[in-house]
């Protein structure tokens, strides 16, 4: 701050100096200027008086040539010719002795007063005789006689008045003399102190100007000098801007960025000079509307000399941004950008400046994703591993086997090429339906990380299908999904493997870190054309009856326990379920539990307040019937289903419109819970609400041949029935169990 006071001082100095010396300068210039003047007027005065004092002595010689004219009877018209000009000409030159007089300010000096007064009243006496004799003598002066010539009356008139003026001049015109002699003399003296008072005002001028000059000469070195070091500084600073990796700028009160900033700025922000522009307009190709306007408001407040910097900082909204480029040689580049704001404070500490500074904070950013997916895998293998010891190994390869199946099977229907919609529709609908299948086992076996991992696939699908059009490579994410997915069920392959070697080795100590597979190396595209090797072959199954209905009851208390509801399972005949019927059965009883629990089954509360029991029940009857075929019953004891409910959800996604929907009959609403997509929940969760389990349901049946009923009564139950074709092996089963 004093550093700073100190350099105003400075720069003020040389100002005030030359304002102190160029005044000065002017004041004497202004005396030396007025002194001049009356000097020019003093000096004209002195020749005035000098012009003047021949006067008389000139009269006084014209009238003596005009009496010795008048006397002898000559020619006198020159010599009045010759008074009456020397009057007017001293009449003149008296005048402009007065005022040159007055211009030299000397009617104050009592000398030159005196005198002038003097000279004024003797002049005006001879004036006035002169002024007589021209009005005097006009006519004839002479006459001829016998004798010769003689004056007449008029000419013995004018000699008269000549000898009385002579007679009169011979004392005054000494006077006059005196007079003009005297005035002359106090005239030279002060035109000698005028010009002596000049000279010292000129020599008084000259040193002030001399001194103004090194003044100026001095000023203009230490100008330079503080040039040469300004330039020396601002060399450094652009040096310093051009160095760091850092993006400075300023920004001042109307929002405009200052002409200094770092060279980085403009290859951070890929703009080329963002001086002079405001930093909306800098800040808005790079982000939305909503943070655009949040920054604004962050920008507004660090202006406000109340608001503390620091604690706003936790606030801003440009702290970390994500940024979309375009590559010279085509396609997007993302960048990861920072921005921090600090105050420039000025002498009087107000706010001048804002100084702003962009980082790319790319690298840590990924880095930090790095390390959070490695935690999150551990984590996740930590999860795996403690759910895994809570299910059957058999189960669990059976799974892991029928899940690899089944992602084979999604990554061929993914590679199958497709640009009409329909085709890309029908693709997004058979890759939703297998992998709820797979979650649904996921579920039922207690395997959350599998279970969460492909309900965030199931996010992406569903977004997919509020699109209008689609294309191939909407279905990008999807492959990214489904690569970290499979990643993560061969690590699981690896886990189960383990556990089973330990066990099978005599309880040997499982080991606490297991190494996953080989990742894939990081900036290289995942793709599903390349499956994981699937994992070792499962052993032989145990019975499918057991082995289901133990896999449905735990599935049950897991989706009530999620979704607030206390429900109990009976099951009636699945230990007659035939083996080629097994996994159909499983995946379609896993999807009516969920269904039945989420969308069935009441609250306690509200099966209470119905006169029901808390607990509700679902039922599942697998009967074996030689003449209808094989029988599979799904019934639960909740709402029922609500047909104006069903309708109304139709209509507002639009699966139907309003003309189509007014010739549906009862039973044609009911199927429309069957239709890829339909729900009645508006908030998906992990175990329903995507539209898919009933249309997995739907597509298994129908792909074996099979059909499915519906028959519900609202606040009762809903029932579930579905025919399944025998093979010819359990048709001969039956008949010889009838026999």
């Amino acid at each position: 701050m004093a550093r700073l006071n100190l350099g105003t001082r400075t720069q003020w100095l040389p100002i005030l100096a030359s304002i102190a010396f160029t005044v000065a300068l002017t004041v004497l210039l202004a005396f030396g200027i007025e002194r001049a003047s009356q000097l020019r007027s003093a000096s004209a005065a002195l020749q005035g008086a000098s012009d003047l004092s021949a006067q008389p002595q000139f009269l006084h010689s014209e009238l003596t040539l005009i009496q010795r004219g008048l006397e002898t009877q000559t020619y006198i018209g020159d010599s009045l010719h010759a008074v009456a000009n020397g009057r007017v000409s001293a009449n003149r030159a008296y005048q402009q002795l007065t005022a040159n007089l007055a211009a030299a300010n000397l009617n104050h000096d009592p000398l030159i007063a005196d005198q002038q007064r003097i000279l004024g009243r003797q002049w005006q006496e001879l004036d006035g005789r002169l002024e007589e004799l021209e009005v005097s003598h006009s006519g004839e002066l002479y006459a001829d006689t016998v004798s010769g010539s003689e004056l007449t009356l008029t000419g013995r008139s004018l000699k008269h008045q000549v000898d009385q003026l002579l007679s009169a001049q011979a004392a005054s015109t000494k006077e006059m003399t005196n007079s003009l002699t005297s005035l002359s003399s106090a005239l030279r003296d002060v035109v000698l102190r005028d010009g002596r008072s000049l000279r010292s005002l000129l020599l008084g001028g000259t040193a002030l100007a001399a001194m103004l000059l090194a003044l100026v000469l001095y000023y203009a070195w230490r100008a330079h000098r503080s040039s040469a070091l300004a330039n020396d500084a601002q060399r450094q600073v652009a040096n310093i801007l051009n160095t760091v990796r850092e993006g400075l700028f300023l920004i001042d009160r109307d929002g405009l960025i200052g002409s200094a900033h770092s060279e980085s700025l403009t290859a951070l922000l890929r703009v080329e000079s963002p001086a002079g522009g405001t930093f909306e307009d800098l800040l808005r190709p790079l982000v939305d509307q909503k943070t655009l306007q949040a920054a604004t408001r962050f920008i507004g407040l660090l202006w406000k000399d109340k608001v503390h910097e620091e604690l706003i900082e936790s606030v801003n909204p440009l702290n970390q941004i994500e940024v979309s480029f375009a590559r010279p040689q085509g396609g997007r580049e993302m960048r990861y950008l920072s921005f921090s704001f600090r105050r420039a404070r000025s002498a009087s500490n107000a706010v001048d400046f804002l100084l702003g500074v962009v980082a790319d904070i790319t690298e840590q950013v990924l880095l930090q994703r790095e390390l959070d997916q490695l935690r999150n895998d551990n984590e996740s293998q930590a999860t795996a591993l403690l759910q895994m010891l809570q299910v059957d190994p058999a189960q669990m390869q059976s799974f892991l086997a029928s899940a690899d199946a089944t992602f084979r099977k999604i990554n061929a229907m993914l590679t199958v090429p497709g640009k009409e919609q329909a085709d890309l529709r029908q693709k997004l609908d058979s890759v939703f339906r297998e992998l709820h299948a797979i979650k649904g086992e996921a579920a039922a076996l207690g395997i959350g990380t599998c279970a969460q991992r492909i309900h965030v696939i199931e996010d992406v699908l569903s977004k997919l299908r509020l699109k209008k059009e689609l294309s191939g490579d909407d279905f990008v994410p999807v492959v990214v999904k489904l690569d970290e997915l499979m990643t993560h069920t061969t690590s699981l392959g690896v886990i189960v493997d383990r556990v089973t070697a330990s066990a099978s080795s005599g309880g040997e100590k499982i080991p606490t870190a297991m190494p996953l597979p080989t990742q894939r190396p990081r900036g290289v595209a995942p793709s599903v054309m390349s499956a994981p090797p699937a994992p070792p072959a499962p052993p032989a199954a145990p019975a499918p009856g057991p082995a289901l209905e133990a896999l449905l009851r735990s599935l049950t208390t897991e989706v009530a326990a999620a979704s607030g509801r206390t429900v109990q399972l009976q099951t009636v005949g699945l230990d007659e379920l035939p083996v080629e019927h097994a996994t159909r059965v499983k995946n379609i009883c896993v999807q009516m539990i969920r269904n039945a629990v989420v969308h069935g089954i009441e609250s306690p509360g509200d099966r209470a307040a119905a006169g029901k029991s808390p607990t509700g029940t679902i039922r599942i009857s697998f009967i074996t019937s030689p003449a209808n075929g094989l029988e599979l019953l799904i019934e639960d004891d909740g709402r029922g289903l609500d047909y104006e409910q069903i309708l109304d959800r139709a209509l507002r996604i639009g699966m139907v419109d309003p003309q189509h929907a007014a010739q549906l009959d009862r039973a044609s609403v009911l199927r429309l819970i069957f239709q890829p997509g339909f729900s009645t929940v508006e908030t998906a969760d992990e175990h329903a609400g995507r539209g898919v389990g009933l249309d997995l349901v739907s597509t298994t049946v129908r792909e074996c041949g099979g059909k499915v009923g519906i028959s519900t009564s609202t606040g009762r139950y809903t029932r579930f029935k579905v025919i399944l074709p025998m093979s010819p092996t359990t048709a001969t089963a039956a008949q010889s169990s009838a026999a």
